[in-house]
């Protein structure tokens, strides 16, 4: 264990105080070793509690699906309208009438017989 001066541990213990280093998760004794190696901590901002990571989160999340959300409805914007709901109009071909013996079903299954006159 080393042994620091009493104004050495006086100066960086208030230096440690006064800019809140436990809430980066620094203790004393690493900050006393080497007090230069924390001066970037020195102004940066508190890391987020729990909490508050699960409250962040959550807004991003929401962020999200409101852009999704907006993108979405720009898509429907283009498509026609029923009354008010958006509508994909179906492009298909429709099938022609069948005409002759290949209309009725049931005389083209049944085979056929020779006609004798």
């Amino acid at each position: 264990m080393v042994m620091h001066p009493t104004p050495y541990l006086e100066h960086y213990a208030d230096i440690y105080a006064a800019n809140m280093l436990y809430k980066h998760g620094v203790k004393l004794d690493a900050y006393l070793a080497d007090p230069a190696r924390y001066e970037h901590l020195l102004g940066a901002p508190f890391p987020l509690t729990h909490k508050q990571t699960t409250v962040r989160v959550r807004l991003i999340r929401e962020e999200v699906l409101q852009e999704q959300a907006e993108e979405i409805a720009q898509q429907l914007d283009d498509l026609p309208r029923n009354n008010v709901r958006p509508f994909e109009p179906l492009h298909h071909k429709r099938h022609p009438k069948r005409r002759g013996l290949a209309s009725c079903r049931n005389r083209s299954l049944q085979p056929t017989k020779p006609q004798t006159t």
